[in-house]
């Protein structure tokens, strides 16, 4: 009488099964592996562009100081009001006009006040259809500070729109429009801080109607 122990039959579809799926864990294991290594060296990578590194990948230059990337902190908001143009028409250097600024006021998180009767935005529209803008007025804060204001800029017109925009219309939506405001204030005032800093600011005009402008100004941090 034998004694041998019977030995149950291997499913082999069970077991290639088991196979097949050890397999695709340890494939998926891999490529998630993959692109956590592709994620952190394309952070570090990142880092290097904005950091320690040229935009080429190349080292930067040693410095006695960390490099730096500027970044912008919102500063105040002008509602400016104006009169009618003034068309002084076809000069040697462009189209020039002048808009008197008649007054307003302007807040933000550290200041706030009034628009002065007392400035002109006087504009070029020059023979490529840019107009260069140079706006002086003052604001007078709540508090009673004076902040002269030189505000000098451009706006690009769309290609499609011709060669001049209109004064102060808000169609056709220009290319391009930034100013760089210049920020003058007493030194005994407590808003020091604005002589200690570049600026640059935005322009949009209201409907016609409204004979108004508003003007934003950012910090370059």
């Amino acid at each position: 009488m034998s004694c041998a122990k019977k030995v149950a039959p291997v499913d082999t579809d069970t077991a290639a099964d088991e196979d097949s799926i050890a397999k695709r864990v340890g494939t998926r294991r891999s490529w998630l592996t993959g692109v956590g290594a592709l994620l952190a060296t394309s952070a570090v990578a990142s880092a290097k562009t904005f950091g320690a590194s040229g935009k080429d990948g190349s080292a930067l230059p040693s410095s006695i100081w960390p490099y730096q990337v500027p970044g912008f902190q919102f500063v105040l908001e002008a509602r400016v009001t104006i009169a009618p143009v003034i068309d002084v028409g076809d000069t040697s250097y462009g189209h020039r006009r002048i808009i008197p600024i008649t007054g307003g006021t302007f807040h933000g998180p550290h200041l706030s006040g009034t628009v002065l009767d007392e400035g002109e935005d006087t504009q070029l529209v020059r023979e490529d259809g840019v107009t260069e803008i140079g706006a002086r007025y003052t604001l007078r804060t709540d508090d009673g500070v004076l902040i002269y204001v030189i505000n000098k800029g451009i706006v690009v017109p769309p290609k499609s729109a011709g060669q001049k925009l209109a004064p102060h219309s808000a169609l056709p939506v220009p290319a391009y429009v930034r100013t760089i405001p210049q920020l003058e204030v007493p030194r005994a005032s407590r808003y020091e801080w604005l002589n200690q800093a570049l600026y640059v600011g935005t322009l949009n005009p209201l409907p016609q109607s409204e004979h108004a402008v508003v003007v934003r100004f950012f910090k370059v941090t």
